[in-house]
């Protein structure tokens, strides 16, 4: 079964948004107090998206270190390069997890896949050019959802469509658990992992619903079948918050 997802710009910043606006748990918070502590000098951003991140990594490394983001869309590579137009020790490049990565072996003391890895088509594959392009003793930090994330959209698009969410996507929402972590634990034999609880409290259904509509949830199957805002709106209460579990796990593995 082929997962492999190619985001869309504006989707993506709608869930970011999201996040900042709504969530009671920042996960760049968390990134930066890890970077605070590994101190890393060469930083790979998997799956960089827009550059969401690169400035928290281009300020842990300092300007003696580098940072390089890769991501297989041109449009969020482009929006990433204006976020950071001065940084010299920035390279960014267009390309796919599902490839040989472009980098020499022992490139970066960290790679940061955020929200990323688990819809790589072969996990084996980008874990083993991820370790081929880390050093000895460098580290992969790879955070996504849990099984028991974002439970309360699937019970929506049930409702809605009358459709329970489909093997693929339940197939994402477990990679990170089931197959990346033991195949990791093979693959560079260390690893530690800690589960990130995190809620989204939307003050309105105008707010949940627009969420709902960046999830890939939604384009997959309320999309396809035609549905309608209008419609959408429906099988929700007309006041009050809508809240949004999302559970994620961060799994760090050492070479």
């Amino acid at each position: 079964m082929d997962i492999s997802y190619q985001e869309t710009q504006d989707r993506l910043a709608s869930r970011i948004r999201a996040h900042k606006l709504f969530g009671n748990f920042e996960i760049g918070d968390w990134i930066d107090a890890f970077l605070a502590r590994s101190r890393p000098r060469h930083v790979l951003d998997l799956g960089c998206g827009d550059g969401n991140h690169l400035g928290l990594f281009l300020r842990h490394v300092g300007e003696d270190g580098t940072v390089t983001g890769i991501d297989r869309d041109g449009g969020l590579i482009e929006r990433a390069s204006r976020r950071h137009p001065d940084a010299d020790n920035l390279a960014l490049h267009i390309g796919s997890m599902d490839d040989g990565l472009p980098f020499a072996d022992g490139s970066f003391d960290l790679c940061m896949a955020n929200f990323s890895i688990y819809n790589a088509r072969d996990a084996d594959f980008t874990l083993r050019e991820l370790h081929r392009v880390l050093v000895s003793g460098g580290e992969l930090v790879m955070i996504g959802p849990t099984p028991g994330n974002v439970m309360e959209l699937y019970a929506f698009n049930e409702k809605v469509t009358g459709r329970r969410v489909d093997d693929k996507t339940l197939r994402r929402t477990e990679r990170i658990v089931k197959e990346f972590l033991p195949r990791s634990l093979q693959i560079f034999g260390r690893i530690r992992a800690e589960v990130l609880n995190s809620v989204l409290t939307f003050p309105d259904r105008e707010e949940f619903l627009r969420y709902f509509c960046s999830t890939l949830l939604y384009e997959e199957i309320a999309e396809r079948e035609g549905y309608s805002l209008d419609d959408l709106k429906a099988y929700c209460p007309a006041n009050g918050e809508m809240l949004v579990s999302k559970e994620m796990v961060a799994v760090m593995a050492t070479r």
